[in-house]
């Protein structure tokens, strides 16, 4: 009869523990959940200057439109573009729609040819120039050139 009355008595206090501890903690999460409200933050006058911005709107019938800001300035290569009252502008695209191709020349090479055709040319040249990336032999020499087998183009 005295050890029911242990397991009795043991039972009570795990059970009165166990809900004390549940009960704590559910507050606490409560109370961790609608805590204090977050500091108000005050908004302060912005004091920088503004910046002027140039906004590219499209590119359409080889024509570049958009608007440049109060006090910014657009330039395209050497030229000022100029806005109108409404600070839109408007100008040819042609300048940007050109493929420029830059063709690595080697160290030394001083002529160049086609792997199809039959002459080298100076490197500089107009018609060295013109060869197509992708097929062209470079010499050191004209006579590195002729020794295979290619002649002096006009």
């Amino acid at each position: 009869m005295v050890q029911a009355w242990y397991r009795i008595h043991a039972a009570f206090w795990t059970m009165l523990v166990v809900s004390l501890g549940y009960a704590l903690g559910t507050f606490g999460l409560v109370v961790e959940r609608t805590g204090a409200p977050s500091p108000l933050t005050v908004l302060q006058e912005d004091v920088h200057r503004p910046i002027s911005i140039v906004h590219i709107r499209e590119i359409n019938n080889g024509s570049i439109t958009g608007t440049v800001g109060e006090g910014a300035r657009l330039m395209i290569g050497d030229t000022v573009i100029t806005a109108s009252a409404e600070t839109e502008f408007r100008t040819p695209a042609a300048p940007f729609l050109v493929d420029i191709i830059d063709i690595p020349i080697p160290h030394g090479a001083l002529f160049v040819a086609s792997k199809r055709g039959k002459n080298y040319y100076p490197v500089e040249s107009s018609a060295g120039s013109n060869l197509t990336p992708e097929n062209r032999l470079y010499f050191r020499s004209a006579a590195e050139a002729e020794a295979m087998g290619y002649k002096k183009g006009k």
